[in-house]
This record gives C-alpha cells, sequence and structure tokens, in this order.
C-alpha cells in the first residue's frame, strides 16, 4: 500500500514565494521535509524560510533564483543534481490574459521560458538521481486551462498543456522506478495569478479554490500515487467533459469566459 513519501526527502518548491508555494512549503514542512525556497522575491523567501523554521523545526534555504534566466535555471538545477533524491515542485510559472496579437512580445516569450523550458530543465536535473536511488519524485503544476485551448490566455493554456502531456508521458517512463510523479491541474484559485495576468475579476466569478485546498488535494493525489489531480468536483467534471466534446464547441465555449471587457 502506497503511503506518503518519507520525510527524509528535501522538497524543491520553486515560486516559493506565495500561492500555491508557499502552501506547499508549509505542508510539507508540517509532515517534516525540510524544504528549499525558490524565487525572485527573496525577502518573502527569507521571511517565509523563517517562519517555516520556527513552526516546524525543519531545516528551510532561501534561493533567490530567476527562472526565465539560463544563470537562473541553471543555479536551481545544480542544486538538484548535487544534493539527491529530492521531490521537486515546478510551481514557478504566470499566465496573460488579452489579444495575443495586441499582448507584449516578449512578455509572452518569457511566460513560455519560465512555465515550459524552466519545468524542462528542472525535471531534467532532478529525476535521474532520483531514479537512480529509486526515490523522490515530482510534481508538476499545471491548469485546468491544460485540458482546452483558452482564447485571450492562449499561451498561457498551451504551455500547461506541455506540462500535462510531458508529465504524463513521464509518468509511463517512470513506472516501475519507485519514483512518484504528477500533474497537478488547479482550477481558479485564491492566489496572486490573476493580478499578475490582469483577469483578477474573471478569476473571482468562478468560485476560486484556496491555496491551502488544492495543495492539499495535491498531497493526498500524490501518497496514492495518482498522476493527474484535479482538485474540485466541478473542475474535475469539467476536465473530462472537453475531452468528449467536439474541439469547435470547446473553442466557443472558452472564449467568452475570458474574452476582455
Amino acid at each position: 500500500m502506497l503511503s506518503a513519501i518519507p520525510s527524509s526527502i528535501p522538497v524543491c518548491i520553486t515560486g516559493a514565494s506565495s500561492g500555491f508555494g508557499e502552501e506547499f512549503a508549509r505542508q510539507f514542512a508540517e509532515r517534516g521535509h525540510d524544504v528549499t525556497l525558490v524565487a525572485r522575491r527573496v525577502d518573502r523567501l527569507k521571511r517565509l524560510a523563517k517562519e517555516v523554521r520556527k513552526d516546524f523545526g525543519v531545516t528551510a534555504t532561501p534561493l533567490e533564483a530567476d527562472l526565465q534566466t539560463t544563470e537562473g535555471r541553471g543555479a536551481v538545477a545544480s542544486v538538484l543534481r548535487e544534493g539527491g533524491p529530492w521531490l521537486l515542485i515546478n510551481n514557478a510559472g504566470f499566465g496573460t490574459h488579452g489579444r495575443f496579437a495586441e499582448l507584449d512580445a516578449q512578455r509572452e516569450v518569457d511566460e513560455t521560458t519560465l512555465n515550459v523550458v524552466a519545468v524542462t530543465e528542472l525535471a531534467a536535473a532532478v529525476l535521474p538521481g532520483c531514479v537512480e536511488v529509486g526515490e523522490g519524485g515530482l510534481i508538476n503544476v499545471a491548469s485546468t486551462a491544460a485540458f482546452q485551448p483558452l482564447p485571450y490566455m492562449a499561451t498561457y493554456a498551451a504551455t500547461k498543456a506541455f506540462v500535462l502531456h510531458f508529465t504524463e508521458a513521464l509518468a509511463v517512463e517512470l513506472r516501475g522506478t519507485g519514483v512518484r510523479i504528477q500533474a497537478l491541474c488547479p482550477g481558479p484559485a485564491k492566489t496572486e495569478f490573476g493580478d499578475v495576468a490582469g483577469n483578477a475579476r474573471e478569476i473571482d466569478r468562478l468560485r476560486p479554490m484556496t491555496a491551502d485546498r488544492v495543495v492539499a488535494a495535491s498531497l493526498k493525489a500524490f501518497d496514492k500515487n495518482r498522476t493527474i489531480c484535479v482538485p474540485g468536483t466541478l473542475n474535475a467534471v469539467g476536465a473530462n467533459t472537453v475531452r468528449l466534446a467536439p474541439r469547435t464547441v470547446v473553442r466557443r465555449v472558452a472564449g467568452p469566459i475570458f474574452k476582455p471587457r
């Protein structure tokens, strides 16, 4: 019978300064894991690390890194290669909102770099060491946006589709190794995502889940070695429904949800 990954396995969490990342840090620390916290906002990281040490008595290490840069990804990859096995939470990412032709082109490229390239590069850094000893794992944060194209959030949905498919493929490759992997696909959630993307109002209308509920669902599914986790009954129903509907219908229904007002 499967159970939680042993608390002796350290956890590295990207995008740890807020939202899901911060909550992953707290919930893994509560389970007794040492945590390495990765983000650009070092002041927030240091504050969170101090709180985690005090509340849970584990080692919490802040690691300032910009994963949109080669240097930042390299710094985190080096840590993952040297200290394994790890449990890596590929959480860092952001979205953009609007008509693609009107959005800042470099911002779209940066979004793809963080949501796709960083996920791939860090997975490549962590998995060999995990497979070698048959322990550890990887949680890639995708989205319910991964299950269909999303007009007005075109780049975001496409990057999360990559994360979902990438994770599912790796799950087959890792079968029998002892290494666990999950694609976490949350729906709308109460995080800073909407403020960054510029669609906070639209998200608020969709009954967002709290970050702690999303992460708790992820860890429960991870304990059971479930490859895909879609927290929330309505989110799970929606994610499965779009797979059965004609693509033309899916596009027409998805478009109005985030159409700029």
